[in-house]
């Protein structure tokens, strides 16, 4: 817990059925909860795949990259995670030029028949060297493990229980992390110490429950846009997938709530206007970072500092905190509703538990709207047409 700090405003009683999901928890190991407790996957991972190669490449797309691409952009390991997912020949080319050998690949796809990750799949497969290692993860039966079996191509299951966009703690994210020499145990560790609070009954003492109260209780009140508003660039990817999270779990039925992202302090010189004095339609959670890392101290021989006053002298870091807490400020004179998450520092630990308390806060959430945060129907029906085209061409 001390790898975050939250400012949550206090959550009214809890519904009945949210107690119930709560304790039906305990009960549940199979689920997306339980991933980070599986110390047999790091062991096979750390045994099977202890050679690690000089670049990785994802094969991957929405919940089969973006929870590593969170992890892998907030922590920035030395190790270079190429990240193939749409259609873009001009990328994928330029990829496949400068990337270092020996790669590791990893082929992601749950269902193991997503389009996009199998056509790209298919052009890379024809460009690898026999130094370059090719790892399937998907589900066990599917026709890419079937494939990978019948082509002697290492493989991974992905938990049968656990849909792509909850999958980050499992081989899915584990690998490519992996090879990238981001420490997985840490990374899980952080997801491990936040549980027991987001499953506790006490909810002033659950900091998951608290958020999926607060954003329902908003969204019945107008508040059909929630804005993850990161005041650390490197917590972009963060926002992404907390976006397809957010879109993919709760966006049926007629409901749902938009998900957007802002990076302070750049989004405050684009939509700090909209946000400030446009439609009273949105809900922000602030995500910071305490320790600042590396700084600098402004300084110059040419007096340009002091061409703004009380710069000089200051550092980045306390410049980018004056800034927040001015946002904040402003949020709070202009009655918009706001939460904010502040990580001690970037590190495996902390953003394994925001990943963790982010997906537990998400399943809270469809409870309080009514729906269900695991499936993704709509989903198919542009499938469905894609595969119609495709029998056409």
């Amino acid at each position: 817990m001390n790898q975050l700090r939250f400012e949550i405003p206090e959550a009214e009683r809890a519904p009945a059925a949210l107690l119930d999901l709560i304790k039906a928890q305990r009960r549940a190991p199979e689920l997306f909860i339980r991933q980070p407790f599986e110390k047999e996957l790091l062991e096979e991972i750390e045994h099977r795949f202890a050679k690690k190669p000089a670049s990785v490449l994802l094969v991957g797309i929405g919940g089969s990259s973006l929870g590593a691409l969170a992890a892998y952009q907030a922590l920035r390991p030395a190790k270079k995670i190429y990240f193939a997912e749409t259609f873009d020949a001009r990328r994928l080319d330029r990829m496949l030029k400068k990337i270092k050998r020996p790669v590791g690949v990893a082929i992601v796809s749950k269902s193991g028949t997503t389009t996009e990750t199998l056509a790209n799949a298919a052009v890379i497969l024809g460009r690898l060297k026999k130094s370059d290692q090719v790892v399937a993860v998907t589900d066990k039966g599917s026709k890419l493990w079937n494939w990978a079996d019948e082509n002697g191509v290492a493989v991974l299951p992905v938990p049968k229980d656990v849909v792509g966009r909850y999958s980050v703690f499992s081989a899915v994210g584990a690998l490519p992390l992996h090879w990238a020499g981001i420490s997985v145990d840490k990374l899980f560790k952080g997801a491990r110490d936040i549980t027991a609070a987001c499953l506790s009954e006490n909810i002033k003492e659950n900091p998951a429950a608290r958020s999926a109260l607060t954003i329902h209780r908003w969204l019945n009140e107008g508040k059909t846009i929630h804005d993850t508003f990161v005041f650390e660039p490197d917590l972009e990817g963060v926002g992404r997938w907390y976006r397809q999270l957010t879109g993919e779990s709760i966006g049926k039925q007629g409901k749902g709530m938009t998900p957007t992202v802002s990076v302070g302090t750049t989004d405050l010189h684009s939509v700090a206007q909209l946000y400030l004095d446009g439609p009273k339609d949105k809900l922000t959670t602030f995500i910071s970072v305490r320790d600042h890392g590396k700084d600098f101290a402004i300084k110059s021989r040419q007096g340009i500092e002091d061409l703004v006053p009380d710069l000089a002298g200051r550092k980045f870091g306390a410049l980018l905190d004056a800034v927040l807490e001015g946002v904040k400020r402003t949020y709070r004179k202009q009655n918009l509703p706001f939460m904010e998450i502040e990580l001690a520092k970037v590190s495996e630990e902390a953003i394994g538990a925001l990943l963790q308390m982010k997906m537990i806060e998400m399943m809270y959430l469809g409870k309080l709207m009514g729906v269900n945060p695991f499936d993704n129907p709509a989903i198919e029906l542009y499938k469905e047409e894609t595969r119609k085209l495709l029998q056409k061409l």
